[in-house]
């Protein structure tokens, strides 16, 4: 088990992810010396008894079977072959785990043969060769930037010292809701403005959306092609011995350089800001990116930061804090409307406890047990 890799959740591919496949096949027929490399690497089953797998094609395994919606043919193949079963998808053997009692043990009970992540071709463009939290492999590093995270960016306190900008972005928001528009409104975007603009104060004290220089820079638009980059499927993940190969065949590589270097650039400029400004001396003015900067300058003698390794968590505060908000604020407001019971039910219990005030703020969240309860199965859904 511990020389395959688990996939605890598969990106849902489209036809395009076929398309680029059909090509990369095409262009590998027309070079028969890459086609010899990738036969003679491809994978061969390890020495121990696997679980039961679908029949494969030669070269491309079991990628065929997957189909435009990989979650559905999972299932599927899981009626089939069981609660466990193996996968060749392409040069990468899988298994593929779908009940609750083996997903605890590989992810509770056996833990550590699964705590590392594949090292996927866009988080080492994206993330400064995989050193961030997300993708750095389990280890003392990785060990040295959680404490990081849990004790210096994610503690209570920090988290209660940043309350002032939550309270003011959630009022710009519903400033934002109370102003007259000439059509729909686009609920989902407004969404996306203020978890953007929360990350971005929180994290570098600017805001994301009142137009100043993330917005000359396209920031936005920035934004989102490094979230469809990371989040997206790339083929030539599933051939190491041609990765390079299928990433040229694509366009993946230059789009990714392209992404990073913007991203890197921009970065460059926020920590130079805040190595020449004093809010790094003010406890009052401190974001993030000063605390980050502190622990590099500083240090604690238990492992030395580079200032790529910074950039590589600022970066995870977008990924972190950005796109995974933002979604499960628009899929809970989706719910809502969609079940009006339950969201006059939401409503009258954020008036019954109000009264007479018209502004709701974070120690009020305790009280309202109905509201606790459409979070909770908004994460469940």
């Amino acid at each position: 088990m511990s020389t395959t890799r688990f996939m605890d959740m598969f990106v849902a591919g489209t036809d395009t992810t076929f398309i680029v496949l059909e090509s990369a096949m095409t262009e590998l027929l027309r070079h028969p010396k890459d086609m010899k490399n990738l036969q003679s690497e491809k994978p061969t089953k390890p020495g121990f008894n696997l679980p039961p797998s679908p029949p494969k094609l030669p070269i491309i395994g079991n990628l065929h079977q997957l189909g435009n919606n990989p979650h559905i043919s999972l299932r599927n193949l899981a009626k089939t072959y069981g609660p466990i079963f193996y996968l060749d998808l392409g040069q990468i053997p899988t298994v593929i785990i779908s009940s609750a009692r083996l997903a605890k043990e590989a992810l509770k009970t056996h833990d550590l043969p699964f705590a590392s992540r594949p090292r996927l071709t866009a988080a080492k463009y994206l993330f400064y060769n995989c050193t961030d939290i997300g993708f750095s492999p389990y280890g003392a590093y990785w060990r040295y930037i959680r404490k990081i995270f849990v004790l210096e960016l994610l503690s209570a306190k920090r988290v209660q010292y940043f309350a002032f900008v939550r309270e003011e972005e959630v009022s710009r928001l519903v400033r934002r809701l109370a102003e007259p528009y000439p059509g729909t409104v686009n609920l989902s975007k407004m969404l996306a403005l203020y978890a953007n603009d929360v990350v971005c104060r929180v994290s570098f004290g600017r805001n994301f959306s009142e137009g100043r220089d993330f917005d000359q820079n396209g920031f936005q638009k920035l934004l989102e092609e490094y979230q469809e980059l990371l989040g997206g499927l790339s083929v030539g993940d599933f051939f190491p011995s041609v990765e390079s190969f299928v990433f040229s065949l694509t366009g993946m590589k230059s789009r990714l350089v392209h992404t990073f270097n913007r991203f890197d650039k921009l970065l460059d400029q926020i920590v130079a800001e805040h190595l020449n400004s004093e809010g790094g001396k003010d406890e009052t003015k401190k974001d993030l990116v000063h605390v980050l900067l502190g622990i590099q300058r500083n240090g604690s003698g238990e492992m030395p930061l580079t200032l790529d390794n910074v950039k590589a968590l600022i970066l995870n505060m977008f990924a972190g804090g950005t796109d995974t908000t933002f979604i499960t604020l628009d899929w809970a407001m989706t719910e809502l409307i969609m079940n009006p019971k339950a969201l006059q039910e939401a409503q009258a219990e954020v008036r019954s406890l109000l009264g007479e005030r018209r502004v709701v703020s974070e120690s009020d969240l305790l009280q309202l047990n109905y509201m606790k309860a459409v979070i909770k199965e908004t994460f469940r859904l």
